[in-house]
């Protein structure tokens, strides 16, 4: 890092950030330990407290799903938001078992908003007869990690996970998501600011900073197969074949983003996911995608 971008850092207090404990907690833990940027992370229990602490300016950016972000714009008509970077296309496996000799089956989802809209269509397609589909019962139990911990404990029968907790050896996947719900690629996490956040020069240097020192450490990751590796199990006190299966499935069609612009295809997949449960058309121009960059 050069030395005015050292300056930068050093001259406020440290970012905020706040991000759901997926696979987001490895990627930014080890950016944080490996670089001289500040920050803090926070790890939200559920999309409502992301989507709080984004409009109330808790954060300075916020890591959540492109549904959140679109339902947070579109049904809270809200035009201040603005995603400024993708992050991953959700590395979602259905985990679990469903059973239609059951009378019912529990479905753990975050909320209505997010992943469980495309899980939702997935599941339409799978029990299209009305007397199958309402033998799933949906529960709002919150993030991935907490989702991970009601499906071991037998709260629920069936969720979306996506790495670390998808691959641990006590979970059952069932199929991959993006396989099931799109021809193309799905848009997952992507991170958000304020726009009223960039009013000042310096932070446009830094977010500018950020997102640099960002894509330098998925690079990274990317270009080491074997000392990502090796961090993961270090990270995750994983068994290094599961690390390994890990770091392959982060580079597949719905893993880590290295291009941090945007994908038209993607974008467009995710919002006909969301309008198609919603009734709510996508206007022409996505206020709600920062198109300008300092």
């Amino acid at each position: 890092m050069n030395p005015a971008n050292t300056n930068l850092a050093s001259s406020r207090s440290p970012l905020q950030l706040s991000v759901f404990k997926d696979i987001s907690a490895f990627v930014l833990e080890t950016m944080q330990a490996e670089s001289d940027l500040e920050f803090v992370i926070k790890y939200v229990k559920n999309a409502e407290e992301a989507h709080d602490d984004l409009t109330s300016n808790k954060a300075d950016f916020v890591f959540m799903s492109y549904d959140d972000t679109l339902s947070l714009a579109l049904m809270n008509n809200d035009e201040e938001i603005a995603a400024f970077m993708p992050i991953h296309g959700g590395i979602l496996d259905l985990c679990g078992i469903l059973n239609l000799d059951r009378d019912q089956n529990r479905v753990g989802i975050d909320t209505d908003s997010g992943y469980a809209r495309a899980l939702r269509l997935y599941l339409r397609r799978m029990f299209p007869e009305e007397s199958e589909y309402h033998k799933l019962h949906w529960l709002k139990v919150g993030a991935t990690n907490l989702r991970y911990e009601k499906l071991l404990s037998a709260e629920i029968d069936a969720t979306l996970l996506n790495p670390p907790f998808s691959y641990l050896a006590d979970v059952r996947r069932i199929t991959p998501l993006v396989d099931n719900i799109t021809i193309v690629n799905y848009q997952g996490v992507v991170a958000n600011l304020n726009r009223s956040w960039l009013k000042n020069s310096e932070r446009q240097r830094l977010l500018d900073q950020f997102i640099k020192t960002y894509q330098k450490n998925i690079i990274t990751l990317r270009n080491q197969p074997q000392a990502t590796i090796n961090k993961l199990a270090n990270f995750y006190q994983l068994s290094p074949s599961i690390a390994a299966n890990i770091y392959a499935r982060l580079w597949q069609k719905d893993g880590l983003q290295i291009p941090l612009t945007f994908d038209e295809e993607a974008l467009t997949a995710t919002e006909l996911i969301f309008s198609g449960d919603t009734g709510i058309n996508i206007p022409p121009q996505r206020h709600w995608i920062l198109s300008e960059r300092c």
